[in-house]
């Protein structure tokens, strides 16, 4: 197991991360912030679902900037990039789930899933982080 501090922020801990903390470090990112830890689930991974929901009692929502939540309630998604545990990035969405404040990272989900060969039963971490004043995260697995 890996863990390097982000620019000075929280430690971010990794099993095969190096690929992701190089990718991190290239992007400039900082303000690292846990925003979740699940299961995988079969719906998570299903591709008419196409999406990773991330239940609104994980508090991601707090993470938001005033302009962020302002976009996600005026247009539904603020555009968003993910990188994988492989270290390789993905342009998505953070959408509101139309069913309360329940968010999903898709457009783009599928291939994250496919590349990465996740299926249900994988235990996850998602990370949240800033490039500039770009959301982005990182998913570990």
């Amino acid at each position: 197991m890996r863990t390097f501090q982000l620019l000075g922020t929280k430690t971010l801990v990794l099993d095969e991360g190096e690929a992701m903390r190089h990718t991190l470090e290239r992007m400039g990112g900082h303000d690292l912030a846990w925003a979740m830890s699940k299961t995988i689930t079969a719906s998570d991974t299903k591709k008419g679902q196409s999406r990773l929901l991330i239940p609104k009692e994980k508090g991601l929502w707090d993470q938001l900037s005033e302009e962020e939540q302002m976009e996600l309630r005026r247009r539904g998604y603020v555009e968003v990039e993910v990188v994988d545990p492989r270290g390789n990035r993905h342009e998505m969405k953070l959408s509101q789930w139309p069913a309360g404040r329940n968010l999903v990272l898709n457009s783009g989900w599928n291939d994250l899933v496919r590349d990465n060969k996740l299926e249900a039963g994988i235990h996850c971490t998602l990370w949240s982080f800033r490039v500039g004043l770009r959301l982005c995260f990182a998913l570990c697995v």
